[in-house]
């Protein structure tokens, strides 16, 4: 109800008495209204990159497959009660057309038992500090209700993303107001393996991949190489009508070869040895306007992790969020996703504050202030502690439903490594000069505005320009801006999207970002670098009743060089281009 526009939490608690839901209980699946679906993905890149040419004397390392990339993927839900299907998947460069499978079934709302889940899945409970689920973005333009994460229990996987999720089978009871789970995964991971063989005494487990790719000889070799065992459960109370949740959550990760890090400082803590176990408790509360949820985790390395937030309304147009987490040097949890500055919730401190204000129907603005601080040595940052800051500003002015216009500034600040000429006299007494590694603070700036607006029934439009800066301290300024035109038109069975952007950047510091359009359940979020040109078309058709297919063309030209990418992806011209096609049957 919160997302309704104009329903504000006053008006929600009125209503509330008024709305009842409630689940339709049965004892067996009914297939009789079932929804089913099956979706083909093919795309390729036209170009050929230096890894898929013959190999020469410099480099005998080259891609073992095709260049192509495919995707399939069946499923057969039925809302609130039963889901089955599976995924299929092949990155450009492998070999098999199964490189990765994957496949569920669940069962739903069959008395005591409110959720099944056999294959694989993933679970998300409390705040994520202890396991997490689907795509997380963390800090952006939505400042307020970004920050909180929902308790959302076991769901099924069904990406292709090759991390981040069990195999296996996972289950939750419910008693009342009390919901017990219940789940056991055993996977193999992409590692790195030193020593002999996987038998031998010696061998440890030097990093874990997880980038999903197996091209090379190297990268097939590394494909599963590491078994993976997780037991978990947890305990939560839930009064819904008073808005509050209580519970307990652990979780007990195993490995068959144990993992040993190197001796670079910033990894001194990072995880080591076979097995992790993590405990902790988690809650929500709801009073009047106010939100407090938070959630405290341990590891059996003794490091502790800790985030607690609170959302609420000041007023009928004022929300605001607070948020603190704390996560230790020595805190791992391998399939946590909680709010942080950094990529995993390690080695953190931080305190956030958003805001939103809507001043009329036709005009808001929002806004987020970031502190934060590294206790220990981070990756490109050689320096014990950091710290740093960061803040965004956003107005929206929206003077009717076909046309919506905003700006917005984001600044952060960031220490890392940059590279510095230090002048020193040698032995003969000759000044030279060197270049040495310093720690300093880096400052990026971007300003980006959007126009969006609805011509007529068939055209659309969104117009887009951002503007960026990144500095050292006592360096030079990198420079960089983007913009993009888009126009859309739907024409009943036929919708045509396209795309046309310009960017120059000093460098990749200066880099912009634009999300793009792209397939159905896929998505383009390009880095602009360089200076160049970038085009993209969509072509939708509905076949019929019971089919769709899209058509996508998307290609970047570069101005200033002579190659596109770099190693293995490097291609001989200025530009790359992509190719893809999907069909997607649904009765």
């Amino acid at each position: 109800m919160q997302s309704v526009p104009d329903f504000d939490l006053p008006l929600i608690y009125k209503l509330l008495p008024f709305v009842i839901v409630r689940p339709k209980e049965s004892v067996l699946p009914d297939f009789s209204r079932n929804q089913q679906s099956l979706l083909l993905r093919y795309s390729q890149i036209p170009e050929k990159k230096k890894g898929f040419t013959d190999p020469d004397l410099r480099s005998k390392v080259r891609y073992e497959g095709p260049a192509f990339k495919s995707y399939l993927r069946y499923k057969m839900t039925h809302s609130r009660n039963f889901s089955m299907g599976f995924t299929l998947e092949k990155d450009e460069g492998e070999t098999s057309l199964a490189d990765f499978a994957s496949a569920h079934f669940q069962l739903q709302n069959k008395g005591h038992l409110k959720n099944l889940v056999i294959g694989d899945y993933q679970v998300q409970f409390g705040q994520g500090l202890i396991t997490s689920a689907g795509f997380y973005l963390g800090k952006g333009s939505e400042t307020v209700l970004a920050i909180r994460k929902s308790h959302l229990g076991i769901k099924t996987y069904t990406s292709a993303t090759e991390m981040n999720f069990f195999r296996g089978i996972a289950s939750t009871f419910r008693f009342g107001n009390l919901e017990v789970t219940g789940f056991y995964s055993g996977n193999k991971r992409d590692a790195n393996l030193s020593g002999d063989s996987i038998l031998s005494r010696e061998s440890y487990i030097s990093s874990l991949q997880t980038s999903g790719l197996h091209r090379t000889i190297a990268e097939i070799e590394d494909k599963r190489r590491l078994f993976e065992q997780n037991f978990g459960m947890n305990i939560c109370f839930k009064r819904h009508e008073e808005g509050f949740i209580f519970g307990l959550t652990a979780l007990k990760t195993s490995f068959e070869i144990p993992i040993q890090q190197s001796d670079k400082l910033y990894k001194l803590f990072e995880f080591s040895g076979k097995d992790n176990f993590l405990i902790g408790l988690h809650y929500s509360y709801q009073l009047q306007n106010f939100n407090f949820f938070g959630e405290i985790a341990r590891s059996s390395g003794g490091g502790w992790g800790l985030v607690n937030g609170v959302i609420g309304s000041l007023g009928r147009n004022t929300d605001f969020s607070m948020l603190f987490r704390n996560y230790q040097k020595d805190f791992h949890s391998f399939y946590a996703d909680s709010f942080s500055e950094n990529t995993r919730n390690i080695n953190e401190t931080g305190f956030y504050a958003g805001f939103k204000q809507q001043f009329s129907r036709k005009f808001s603005a929002s806004a987020y202030v970031d502190f934060f601080r590294f206790p220990w040595y981070k990756y490109l940052v050689d320096k014990e502690t950091t710290n740093g800051f960061g803040y965004l500003c956003k107005v929206l002015y929206r003077p009717r439903k076909s046309l919506e216009a905003y700006l917005q500034f984001k600044e952060e600040n960031k220490e890392g490594n940059t590279k510095i000429q230090e002048s020193y006299t040698d032995k003969k007494g000759n000044l030279n000069s060197r270049e040495i590694t310093v720690v300093r603070n880096n400052t990026r700036r971007v300003m980006s505005g959007s126009l969006t607006g609805k011509i007529s029934n068939i055209w659309s439009f969104q117009s887009r320009i951002s503007l960026g800066t990144s500095q050292f301290e006592g360096q030079g300024l990198s420079r960089g801006f983007a913009l993009a035109q888009d126009l859309n038109a739907d024409l009943n069975k036929w919708n045509f999207s396209g795309r046309v952007a310009f960017f120059n950047t000093d460098d990749y510091d200066s880099r912009q970002y634009f999300y793009e359009q792209d397939v159905l359940y896929a998505f383009s979020f390009p880095a602009y670098s360089g200076k160049g040109i970038r085009h993209s078309v969509i072509i939708r058709r509905k076949l019929s009743k019971r089919i769709d297919c899209w058509l996508r063309w998307s290609r970047t030209d570069l101005f200033d060089g002579m190659t596109f990418g770099s190693g293995l992806e490097e291609i001989s011209v200025s530009h790359r281009s992509e190719l893809k096609m999907q069909l997607r049957f649904h009765w």
